[in-house]
């Protein structure tokens, strides 16, 4: 039954008795009413007699001194004139139902008669002066007669009371009778009341005390298991077909829901995605959260999982090229160095052919050689420094990928920080591996920055390497030209020397810049290459944090991560 229907048939029941309480009283009460009445009209009837018999006393009386004195009767000799007569005849005589009351009635008759008419001859002998007569026949005629009348009216008031006796205790047994029946229902509904009372308190309050306990451990400890015992009594109260057990019912579906919800969160924790989360329904808040936290957790982590793989690439690949670049630019600077070593030589020999400008002509071909020799290693040097340019500007390609490698690691640093921030609680430790990258970001868009002014620099000073190394072939060709005349012109040749010995000095100055730029060069390259190496292993160090999760396998991602 429903809980309604059971408060309401305990109510019933209750009114029942109540009602049964009532009726029985208003019952014993009508009856009570019933018996007074008739102890009333008894009494009455019982006060008549009373009265009649007086009168016939007083009327026997009043003969009686008639017939002794001699005065005039003053009764009444009409048998229905007088108070018996009168009573006689009246109503309330002719409406007993006792029957030996009206036996007793009936046999008053003759006798009433009887005494009427011969207190008539008793009145005529009175007045005839006879009195002894009159005595005479009032003895031996009336007075028996009326003894007759006065013991039917005696035996009608022992009747009477009898009767009103009997009515009496009657009433008497009614009223204890009632009073043991109303105190018998009172107790009955009492026991009855608290019955119910007790039943329907402990039907509605057990699951509520129940429902209630598991509520306040799971809002105050955030333990939402069941122990045994609560199952079974959970199981048992949702067999309840009434709205406790509806209720019961659907706080147990409840239950099981959420402990699967807390399972789900917990593996989450544990960093496994690859849970496929259920929907009870399309209403399924908790549900379909869980399953959104779920897929974007997947699509975030697979997004930096191939990020940081092409960051992995890029960077190794950096490294590989500034190695290269470093080893270059070593090579580089050993060959400035003998070059400049080289140019130092022909300083020497310029001011040695200044010195001894007699011994030009001897000399002429040998220092022809040497000048040829010095303007194809010009030649080389010059080759040599566009190379270096073309190596920096290739330098400058890459510190721009490594930029935008930066800007992109940054960006997803920026979303995965922003996914961490609506996952709450679960998603500080991926807040954390964010920051990291986005630190790392930082930090290579600040070496790639000043890797790149670094380069700039040195190609600016590369192309001014190569204008004076042009200039300085064109001094080796003017030189070379002056040796074929220096047979003929050797005042000249000693003036053109120490013009050379000035030029060479310039060139030996800025081969010497060259020198330095190119070690700077190398310097940063190893730098870039430390810097690379780092941001490698920052990368590997991700993807080993990003590996701790299990992530769902879709064709979208996998795509993703492949491209």
């Amino acid at each position: 039954m429903k809980i309604r229907t059971k408060i309401l048939g305990g109510f019933m029941i209750m009114a029942l008795v109540t009602v049964i309480v009532g009726v029985t009283g208003l019952l014993s009460t009508m009856k009570l009413d019933s018996i007074a009445t008739e102890l009333h009209k008894l009494q009455l009837e019982s006060d008549s007699v009373s009265r009649v018999l007086n009168a016939h006393y007083g009327w026997r009386q009043a003969l009686t001194e008639s017939v002794l004195t001699g005065n005039q009767f003053k009764g009444s000799l009409d048998p229905n004139s007088c108070a018996l007569g009168q009573w006689y005849n009246s109503d309330e005589a002719k409406n007993m139902n006792d029957p030996e009351l009206l036996n007793m009635l009936t046999k008053l008759d003759a006798p009433h008669e009887v005494i009427h008419r011969e207190a008539k001859t008793v009145v005529a002998l009175i007045e005839a002066g006879d009195l002894q007569a009159a005595q005479v026949h009032l003895e031996n005629v009336i007075f028996p007669k009326a003894t007759e009348v006065i013991s039917s009216l005696t035996s009608m008031q022992s009747r009477y009371t009898d009767i009103v006796e009997a009515k009496d205790a009657e009433s008497i047994r009614l009223a204890n009778f009632t009073q043991i029946i109303n105190i018998a229902l009172i107790i009955i509904s009492v026991i009855i009341c608290v019955f119910l009372g007790f039943y329907i308190s402990n039907l509605i309050s057990k699951p509520l005390v129940l429902l209630a306990a598991f509520m306040k451990k799971a809002g105050s400890t955030g333990d939402i298991t069941l122990t045994p015992a609560d199952v079974d009594s959970i199981n048992r109260l949702a067999k309840s077909k009434d709205e406790l057990g509806q209720a019961i019912s659907g706080s147990t579906d409840f239950i099981k829901h959420v402990t699967l919800i807390a399972g789900e969160l917990e593996s989450i924790a544990s960093g496994d995605l690859t849970h496929n989360v259920k929907l009870l329904s399309d209403e399924d808040v908790m549900g379909r959260s869980l399953k959104q936290m779920t897929d974007n957790l997947n699509n975030m982590f697979s997004e930096i999982n191939a990020s940081t793989n092409q960051v992995s690439t890029g960077a190794k690949q950096v490294a590989n090229g500034a190695q290269a670049l470093a080893q270059g630019a070593t090579e580089q600077a050993a060959s400035i160095e003998g070059l400049s070593s080289s140019i130092t030589e022909i300083a020497k020999m310029t001011k040695a052919n200044a010195a001894t400008a007699d011994k030009t002509a001897k000399l002429s071909a040998t220092i022809k050689e040497n000048a040829e020799t010095g303007s194809r290693q010009m030649d080389e040097m010059i080759t040599a420094v566009a190379e270096i340019n073309d190596a920096s500007k290739n330098i400058s390609k890459i510190i721009k990928t490594i930029d935008d490698i930066a800007f992109q690691t940054n960006i997803l640093a920026l979303n995965a920080a922003v996914e961490a921030a609506r996952a709450g609680q679960h998603g500080k430790g991926f807040a954390v591996v964010a920051e990291e990258v986005r630190n790392l970001a930082s930090k290579s868009a600040e070496a790639a920055k000043e890797t790149g002014d670094m380069i700039q620099n040195s190609m600016e000073k590369a192309e001014l390497g190569s204008r004076i190394a042009g200039e300085t072939a064109a001094s080796l060709s003017e030189i070379v030209n002056g040796i074929n005349e220096s047979s003929q012109l050797v005042t000249e040749i000693a003036q053109a020397s120490e013009e050379q010995s000035l030029g060479i000095g310039q060139i030996n100055t800025g081969i010497d810049q060259v020198a330095q730029v190119v070690q700077q060069n190398s310097a940063t390259a190893e730098e870039s290459a430390a810097a690379s190496e780092e941001m490698s292993g920052q990368s590997d160090m991700l993807h080993q944090l990003i590996a701790q999760f299990k992530l769902k396998e879709s064709n979208a991602i996998t795509a993703h991560i492949r491209g």
